[in-house]
C-alpha cells in the first residue's frame, strides 16, 4: 500500500503535465493560424471598356506574416467589344463574360492594430466566353481556357473589431501565349474591398 500511493501521485503528475502540454500546443496552433475571409471589387478594363470584377477569398492567416487560400472572380455583367475579323475584314461585335478561380498568397510586411499593408499574388484558371450575335441570334459561343496572374499592393484598415475596408492597385497578366488574349485581358486593376474578421464575431 505504501508503494501504491507514490506511484499514483507520480501518475497524476505525469497526466496533468501531458494535459497542460496538449492544451498549450492546441492554443499555440490556434494563435498561429486564423481563418480569413474577404470580398473585393476590382475595377479594370477589357479593350478600353471599363469593367467591375467581383471577387471573394477564403483561407488562413499564419501569424502576422502570410495569408493563403482559394479565391474566385467574375465580371458582374458581359462586356461588348468590337474587333476586325482578319478573315472577312469586317467589323464584328462580341459579348465577353469572364470568370476564374485562383490560389492566392499575401505577404504582410506592415501591421498594427488598425492598418495592414501587404503584397498579394493570385494565379488562376478560367474560361471566358465570347458570344457573337446577329439580329439577337447567337451565331458563335466560344469558351477559351485562360491562365491568369495578378500581382498587387494593398492596404487594409480595421473600422470595427469584426469589419474592415481595403484598397489596392496592381496588374492582371494573362499567361497564355496568344497575343489577342493578352491584348484583351492584360490591364491594370484598382481594388476596393470589405473584410470580415470571423475570429471577432464568434
Amino acid at each position: 500500500m505504501r508503494f501504491k500511493l507514490p506511484l499514483f501521485i507520480i501518475y497524476c503528475l505525469l497526466l496533468s503535465h501531458y494535459g497542460l502540454n496538449a492544451q498549450e500546443t492546441t492554443s499555440s496552433v490556434e494563435k498561429k493560424y486564423r481563418f480569413a475571409f474577404q470580398m473585393d471589387n476590382r475595377f479594370s478594363s477589357l479593350r478600353g471598356t471599363q469593367i467591375s470584377i467581383l471577387g471573394a477569398k477564403i483561407g488562413f492567416q499564419y501569424k502576422n506574416k502570410l495569408r493563403f487560400g482559394l479565391g474566385t472572380s467574375f465580371i458582374l455583367s458581359p462586356v461588348e467589344i468590337t474587333y476586325i475579323n482578319k478573315k472577312t475584314h469586317t467589323i464584328n461585335d462580341n459579348k465577353v463574360s469572364f470568370w476564374y478561380g485562383s490560389l492566392f498568397l499575401d505577404w504582410i510586411f506592415y501591421k498594427n492594430h488598425k492598418w495592414q499593408c501587404f503584397v498579394t499574388e493570385q494565379i488562376g484558371f478560367g474560361k471566358p466566353s465570347f458570344v457573337r450575335e446577329v439580329n439577337e441570334d447567337i451565331v458563335r459561343d466560344t469558351n477559351i481556357p485562360l491562365y491568369v496572374n495578378e500581382i498587387s499592393g494593398q492596404a487594409n484598415y480595421k473600422v470595427l473589431k469584426w469589419l474592415g475596408v481595403g484598397v489596392g492597385f496592381g496588374y492582371r497578366n494573362i499567361l497564355n501565349s496568344k497575343a489577342a488574349l493578352k491584348t484583351t485581358f492584360d490591364a491594370p486593376i484598382y481594388i476596393g474591398k470589405i473584410i470580415v474578421y470571423p475570429e471577432n464575431i464568434f
